[in-house]
């Protein structure tokens, strides 16, 4: 019952909700169809099991199996789920959703961002839940306004098995998967598992490939015989990813002539420029823009070379330095302990570890003041050793960002009587988020000697003075603590269920700018050993000035500079929440809930200025919903309504005269999720789900002294209006057959509303056949195709303000076939 039962994220979230009754652990083990389930929560929330995970594309990301649950859209820029992706819960992007593996945080420290391409393997991933709007009361996140996901680790299983599973599939894609489950090792019940994957794949349009590793171990240990264990597990992913190339809207107009993308000062709300509505042979123009498959660099000798000049200039899109390397790493452990017949305690705790950047390159004149640095008798650096300091050498300039992440939660929970439970819960985060850029060598084709530039081992680029350059150099330190507490009581003969929890947490941002900050414009680091003068010295490129000083609103030279600094902020809030499920009918309930949510500012863009005076985001979440849920059918329907306060984007700040996080406003959002998944026959599952999302912006945003966006009234960025969507599986004799279709309506690219992405419809198929009959039980071929009518559409959207600040948008990816043997034992 125990780990059967893991709706909620943490062990005490876990246990805590198994008081629900047996309705929850019913509802998982009896009552989900076709791998779904409604469970009987006083919250808007949906759940889907290892059954339908593994009918979704070996190796693919979890989060695109979501799309069947209403109001989530998720895109990705392939079909693999190895190139990352962007989710939206009712309206709020990826940076405003929690996202949790085994109850631990996932979310970048640093700018809350989920990368979905570095999620477990489908295969160990028992469950995935989602709140829609709401945490739980012990959730250890900075940012959850939209709602949480989780997703729970496979128990080892108590029999030997051992799986071994291989992929084949268009743009040379391959995987192999294996696992290894000894059973149970010890006469106190230890269990472990072991397993390995590892994929790579072609791009699908432009060069460049993806490759992936990872290595998961988990051991599982009961105590007793009354559910109490505890559980260690650990797990590694290496990701060396080729980005896309995602076209702008100038690209677009570049591409396709201002008849087809008209200029941006026609664009308005009223008439938006629209990207769709493509001719298949525009269609193909804009499939072949992509980075450079060679990067002509001069080669070094007697004179001046350039590698930003002629062919050379054309090596910032050379693919080898687009790039998205990553190591990631956690070890876990989760527990539970039986203190007395009333009492148990839970304790989870994890260390979380992170490398990655996203590729790029710089050039840099060897004779420049940033080459000579603090020197006053160098002259320059010879960086490409052709013995002179004639020349413009490029270099490869990655953003790294590496972190150490320390996480604990703890529940005592006491049963009052068989009604009635509460709990107290203390939830710790810290992470210590360490981001540098260190500037690397490329060779003489233009690769990077390190993927991580010129950190650690790899060479780095020194000025004259032996400085090494870097993009920025800063470090931070996201800390949590929260406390919280819930009641759960059964009322009416146990037909009521209240919850009532509050939670608060206390935010701490402590951090330490390393470099100086560019007080114009993109409050973007400047690196350097130069001696940077004050405000006032003639002739100065750059200088420094006060951390109160008004930034001219224009561009000038010298360029003004912030010195280094270091500065600490607090957030901190009360968050009540409540609901309840009123059973009736016998399988109908019906339920409401209320939830306060809460986004502190992220850490990264506090460091535009010595000071940023934002508030966190703040939202009010309130469902009203009733279900259905038996063993043949599963059913939902909820109205929501989220009122979301101090809405955080970066505008111009009219005193300071620059781009800074601030808050503009209030945003309303409403809409209605309906799901139904019947098992008509033994062979027949259908799925239906439609969503309905307005999410409205109340207030304009400020651009300059004397613009104003005129965003007061428009869409949520990147929101659909409508989902409707649904799948069917159907069983004969020895043959599994699904077809999943979703249809996403438009959605704006900009707050202001003056550039449409077009609706789309994309229609998946899986094909299982099971090798039984030829006496290999768990055996069985199945293919999937993604994008089976091929439609050209657009799937990841970079949301600007207006149209000016340039939008980009990524090509979804094609029809793709792939094909997988999987054995078990």
């Amino acid at each position: 019952m125990i780990p059967g039962a893991a709706f909620a994220q943490s062990t005490g979230s876990t246990e805590f909700g198994d008081t629900e009754g047996d309705i929850v652990v019913t509802a998982q083990t009896a009552n989900g169809v076709g791998g779904i389930v409604v469970p009987d929560a006083p919250k808007a929330r949906a759940v889907l099991t290892n059954e339908i995970l593994m009918r979704e594309s070996p190796g693919n990301t979890v989060l695109d199996s979501l799309n069947i649950i209403p109001g989530v859209n998720f895109t990705q820029s392939d079909a693999f789920g190895s190139s990352g992706g962007n989710i939206r819960i009712r309206g709020f992007d990826g940076n405003r959703i929690s996202l949790t593996f085994d109850g631990f945080p996932l979310n970048d420290t640093g700018n809350y961002a989920i990368y979905s391409n570095q999620q477990l393997d489908p295969e160990l991933i028992d469950e995935v839940n989602v709140n829609l709007g709401t945490t739980d009361i012990d959730s250890p996140t900075a940012s959850a306004a939209g709602g949480t996901i989780n997703y729970r680790t496979i128990v080892p299983s108590d029999d030997f098995s051992a799986t071994l599973a291989g992929s084949m599939g268009d743009y040379d894609y391959m995987r192999i998967f294996g696992m290894v489950q000894p059973g149970t090792l010890t006469s106190f019940g230890t269990k472990v598992f072991v397993a390995a994957s590892m994929a790579r794949n072609d791009k699908f349009k432009g060069p460049g490939r993806i490759e992936k590793q990872q290595y998961n171990v988990g051991l599982y240990q009961p105590i007793g015989s009354n559910g109490d264990f505890f559980r260690i597990s650990g797990h590694f992913n290496k990701n060396r990813n080729a980005f896309y190339r995602n076209p702008s809207i100038t690209d677009l107009r570049n591409l396709l002539g201002a008849t087809q993308i008209p200029a941006n000062a026609t664009a308005t709300a009223a008439n938006p420029i629209n990207i769709g509505d493509l001719s298949k042979a525009q269609q193909d123009t804009v499939m072949a823009f992509e980075n450079d498959a060679t990067c002509a660099r001069p080669v070094p000798g007697p004179g001046a070379q350039s590698d930003s000049a002629g062919a050379a200039a054309a090596c910032s899109n050379y693919y080898g330095v687009r790039i998205n390397p990553s190591n990631t790493g956690n070890v876990r452990f989760n527990s539970r302990f039986t203190l007395t017949d009333k009492l148990l305690l839970t304790a989870d705790a994890s260390y979380q570890y992170t490398l990655a950047n996203g590729g790029g390159s710089t050039t840099l004149a060897e004779s420049s003041a940033r080459a000579r640095g603090g020197s006053t008798t160098a002259l320059g650096v010879d960086y490409n050793g052709d013995g002179d300091i004639a020349d413009t050498v490029r270099f490869y300039t990655p953003n790294n960002t590496n972190t150490n992440r320390i996480t604990a939660t703890s529940s005592l929970i006491y049963n009052i009587d068989d009604q009635n439970r509460v709990r107290v819960a203390y939830t710790y985060d810290r992470g210590n988020h360490r981001q540098t850029g260190e500037w690397g060598f490329l060779d003489p084709w233009g690769n990077p000697e390190s993927p991580f530039g010129g950190r650690k081992d790899a060479r780095p680029v020194l000025t004259a003075d032996g400085y090494a350059i870097q993009q920025r150099n800063r470090l931070s330190i996201a800390l949590l603590n929260q406390i919280s507490g819930e009641y759960v009581g059964k009322f009416m003969d146990e037909a009521l269920t209240v919850q009532i929890g509050v939670r608060a947490p206390f935010f701490k941002r402590d951090l330490d700018q390393r470099c100086y900050t560019e007080a114009r414009g993109s409050g973007f680091a400047y690196c350097t050993s130069e001696i940077i003068p004050a405000a006032g010295t003639p002739n100065a490129a750059f200088v420094i000035i006060a951390p109160n000083a008004q930034v001219p609103l224009t561009p000038t030279n010298p360029v003004p500079l912030y010195a280094p600094f270091k500065t600490k902020y607090s957030y901190s809030a009360v968050l009540p929440s409540a609901g309840l499920v009123y059973k009736f009918g016998g399988d109908f309930n019906i339920f409401a809930s209320y939830a306060k949510g809460f986004s502190a500012p992220r850490t990264d863009n506090l460091y535009r200025s010595p000071f940023i005076g934002v508030k966190p985001e703040k939202t009010d979440a309130f469902d009203l919903g009733i279900r259905m849920t038996n063993n043949k059918v599963q059913a939902q329907a909820t109205a929501w309504y989220i009122a979301y306060q101090n809405r955080i984007v970066t505008s111009f700040d009219q005193e300071q005269g620059i781009s800074i996080d601030r808050n503009v406003g209030k945003v309303k959002s409403y809409g209605v999720d309906a799901s139904v998944t019947v098992k008509a026959t033994d062979w027949v599952s259908l799925t239906g789900m439609a969503s309905y999302i307005h999410a409205e912006l109340q207030d304009n945003i400020a651009l300059t002294t004397t613009t104003v966006a005129l965003t007061k009234g428009k869409m949520v960025a990147e929101t659909p209006e409508w989902q409707v969507g649904g799948r069917a599986q159907f069983k004969v004799g020895p043959v599994d057959f699904g077809a999943e279709a979703k249809w996403v309506d438009k959605r704006f690219a900009t707050d202001v509303n003056d550039v449409v992405v077009p609706a789309y419809t994309l229609v998946d198929l899986d094909a299982r056949f099971n090798l039984r009959q030829f006496g290999l039980d768990k055996a069985y071929f199945q293919m999937n195709v993604k994008n089976l009518f091929n439609e050209f559409y657009y799937g990841n959207i970079s949301t600007q303000i207006n149209v000016g600040g340039g939008p980009n948008f990524s090509v979804g990816y094609p029809r793709t076939v792939l094909g997988t043997v999987h054995f078990e034992i």
